[in-house]
């Protein structure tokens, strides 16, 4: 594993070294300017002057946790009809205004958060901005867009339901967090999608697009002071103060056992599900740490090497950790073939149980610290990527050297540390295993 780690670890290396990069990461070189304006919007700023594009973004807690009982896929439906007209303008006047800036807007929900994104070239800012504030203040939300984005997202949901993984998911979130708003589908169910109004839509913005629950990000070749002018010149301060929302809390139990559903098809999906850590949890980055040697690496896995390399049972396998407000939730997925679907879950269980019994070796510790590390500045190498951090550490509540401690925090994981991250999440009776497939692929426990 070494080897593999030290050769993806040297391309690393040769690329940062073209573009400009080091071992230091990328964030000691980037300022992240917390400024208030005078109307008393808050924003995160990185100035980056080499490109004359400006990258903006603007979220709210608004995302499906926030979805009420029988309205599954509101919030998602919102988000998404933000860049379907604004003001006087309808969709295709809209959107033909931005195509003749070479202006990319658009609107998306998560589980946890709504946004817009604006990207612009610096010499159509004015008048870009002008139209994304137009889009967050005074969207249209008009009977032909909101049915005919329905039926995008009615089509999405079906595609999904046509593939084991698309399946698996469902299963998983609607399984494991039942009863809660995390288990709720950001597209959401179709027969709820299917009812959902214009009016719907317009009472969710209403009630979830306001000032104390939007944070601004932005990146680009812009200073200080010209951002001031443009947020202050605009319609944002207009928008409702509204009451501060908190994000609902984890169930404090989640679902176990085996969840099966049947379809026809020679491979089946596998998912292992439990609960995970946050990422103000101290056994965040130990739990990094952890699993990028047990499923997180692409091709450097223990789960990957048993699994895929030494037995031919999946082409993917892997695991992750997915962070949530107050806990997160982890994971261990593989499609393997139906009859082959019990040697996987044997061989996946068993990697789960060697890591919390044993860790991480020395040499295992010290290569994927290295690699972390190491490749963490392709982490922030575009603006979107570092708008999407602005914005996720704003929403979180995280301190603005979050980043920039970040690779720190991964050198001081110690092999305590990761095992006891390992037996936390990995050693407890409380799973869920979810399988859609057929055969005997049904018949696992």
């Amino acid at each position: 594993m070494d080897t593999i780690y030290t050769f993806i670890l040297s391309i690393l290396t040769t690329i940062g070294s073209f573009f400009g990069m080091t071992d230091t990461p990328h964030t000691d070189g980037m300022n992240i300017q917390e400024i208030t304006t005078p109307q008393g919007l808050t924003v995160w700023l990185v100035e980056s002057h080499q490109i004359p594009m400006i990258s903006f973004d603007v979220a709210f807690k608004a995302g499906s946790v926030f979805d009420s009982e029988g309205k599954t896929g509101l919030a998602n439906l919102t988000a998404s009809l933000l860049d379907e007209g604004a003001g006087t303008m309808d969709s295709t006047a809209f959107k033909e205004a931005l195509d003749d800036m070479g202006a990319r807007l658009g609107g998306s929900a998560s589980s946890t958060a709504a946004s817009i994104s604006l990207d612009t070239l610096t010499e159509h800012m004015d008048e870009a901005f002008g139209l994304f504030s137009l889009a967050l203040t005074q969207p249209r939300f008009d009977d032909e867009a909101v049915a005919r984005l329905r039926s995008v997202i009615l089509s999405g949901i079906s595609r999904r339901e046509e593939s084991p993984t698309g399946m698996a998911q469902r299963l998983l979130r609607e399984k494991l967090l039942e009863g809660s708003p995390y288990g709720h589908l950001t597209e959401g169910r179709a027969a709820d999608v299917a009812t959902l109004t214009a009016a719907d839509v317009r009472d969710f913005y209403t009630r979830y697009y306001t000032k104390s629950n939007m944070v601004i990000s932005v990146v680009g070749d812009i200073t200080p002071e010209k951002l001031v002018d443009l947020l202050d010149g605009s319609a944002l301060a207009s928008l409702p103060e509204g009451a501060p929302l908190d994000w609902p809390d984890m169930p404090e139990t989640l679902g176990t056992g085996v969840e099966t559903q049947q379809k026809t098809t020679p491979q089946s999906s596998l998912v292992l599900a439990m609960r995970g850590v946050s990422r103000k949890d101290d056994l965040y980055y130990p739990t990094i740490v952890m699993n990028e040697v047990l499923g997180g690496g692409i091709l450097t896995s223990r789960l990957f090497d048993v699994v895929r390399e030494k037995n031919g049972l999946a082409y993917s396998v892997g695991s992750n950790n997915s962070p949530l407000p107050g806990g997160g939730l982890f994971t261990a997925s593989v499609q393997t073939n139906n009859d082959t679907a019990e040697k996987a879950l044997t061989l996946m269980r068993a990697e789960f149980d060697r890591m919390a019994a044993t860790g991480l070796t020395d040499e295992e510790l010290v290569d994927i610290k290295d690699y972390l590390t190491g490749s963490f500045p392709l982490r922030l190498d575009s603006n979107a990527k570092i708008l999407s951090h602005l914005t996720m550490m704003q929403l979180e509540d995280l301190p603005r050297d979050y980043l920039d401690r970040w690779p720190e925090r991964i050198r001081a994981v110690s092999k305590e540390g990761a095992l006891h991250a390992a037996q936390s999440i990995l050693n407890t009776p409380s799973r869920l295993l979810v399988v859609v497939g057929d055969g005997p692929a049904l018949k696992l426990q």
